[in-house]
């Protein structure tokens, strides 16, 4: 039975509607047969009192439609179930007096238009795109999962790259104003083990500063060298005035422990979990030696938004077979893209 059968069986008796909707029929069609046989017709007070009872039946049709939710959106909830702003309006006098049916109707209507209750409205891009490092949803795919991540599949300086063939600039200098004390908050967001900071913590990159914003970790590394991967590497995520972005790589060679990550490794989260870290020294992580190779690229996840500035240190540190192995227990299988084609871009050695 339709929604429209069930208002009207439970609003007015279908038995009384339909003598209604008689007598019009039947007033309409005497005036007619009047009119086509020459007669006088109907008179005023007639034709009156048969516009009279249209309008009246027009008013109970928009009722019931109202109540029914005949208009429909696409995802069968009511198109006036929601206004511009995606909230649901009260219940009208037809909604309440129409008992539960179309108090489920208006219910699921509201569900469906914050995406909360069916599939069709989650693909209307209320909820991302899953994305992975490796089967269903994996690199290969994560152009085609959605509008906003196109560019994975189409950018023309996508990241990571093998580094070689580079050539050395003159001039031009990175200077760290990283805090040695920094508070960390270590949040495991299902893709890495992330470490957000408080503002404090600058680098200068040919004298436009760049706010550190958090860093975070590959295994195996992202990038390689001359074709060469190493078992991790680190990504120190800035941001300046103006919106654009910076990274700074820092690779780690199998070797012995790294002590400078060590208070992060004592615990590392769970998926969804957080810990705090008191104090912690960035400028620890890097290199002695930090000379780096620039080049321009894009993010290494989705939405792989391009115009990022890359300074990777070419000398690496070092993590233990055991550093790694408590990583990939929470991310089985590693969290790296593969390298991407470096197509007309060139790498630079930052000279000292």
């Amino acid at each position: 039975m339709t929604a429209h059968h069930e208002l009207l069986s439970t609003h007015i008796s279908r038995r009384a509607f339909g003598k209604r909707a008689a007598r019009f029929s039947l007033a309409g069609t005497v005036a007619l047969i009047a009119a086509a046989c020459g007669a006088a017709g109907p008179t005023k007070e007639e034709l009156t009192a048969v516009e009279d009872e249209l309008k009246s039946l027009q008013l109970e049709v928009r009722k019931l439609r109202g109540g029914a939710a005949a208009s429909d959106d696409g995802h069968g909830a009511p198109a006036a179930a929601a206004d511009s702003h995606g909230a649901a309006p009260k219940a009208t006098s037809a909604s309440s007096s129409h008992g539960s049916t179309t108090s489920a109707t208006t219910s699921t209507a509201a569900k469906d238009t914050h995406g909360a209750t069916t599939a069709a409205a989650s693909a209307d891009a209320h909820e991302a795109p899953h994305w992975a490092y490796e089967g269903a949803g994996g690199p290969a795919e994560w152009g085609k999962l959605g509008a906003e991540n196109a560019v994975c599949g189409t950018g023309t300086t996508q990241s990571p790259i093998d580094i070689s063939f580079t050539q050395t600039v003159a001039g031009g200098r990175t200077v760290f104003r990283w805090d040695p004390n920094s508070a960390l908050t270590v949040v495991n967001n299902g893709h890495t083990i992330q470490a957000n900071l408080a503002k404090g913590s600058t680098i200068e990159i040919d004298g436009t500063p760049y706010d550190l914003l958090q860093f975070h970790f590959h295994a195996p590394s992202e990038h390689t060298v001359e074709g060469k991967q190493m078992a991790m590497e680190t990504h120190f995520v800035h941001k300046n005035e103006r919106g654009e972005l910076a990274v700074i790589g820092v690779m780690h060679a199998l070797g012995v422990e790294n002590g400078a990550l060590a208070p992060i490794w004592t615990a590392l989260p769970r998926e969804g979990d957080k810990r705090s870290v008191p104090s912690f020294d960035l400028l620890s992580v890097l290199p002695r030696e930090r000379h780096m190779f620039r080049y321009a690229g894009s993010l290494t996840t989705p939405p792989c938004s391009e115009g990022v500035r890359w300074h990777v240190m070419q000398a690496p540190t070092t993590v233990s077979q055991s550093q790694v192995a408590a990583f990939l227990e929470l991310f089985k299988g590693g969290n790296s893209r593969p390298v991407q084609p470096l197509k007309a871009r060139d790498i630079l050695r930052e000279a000292a």
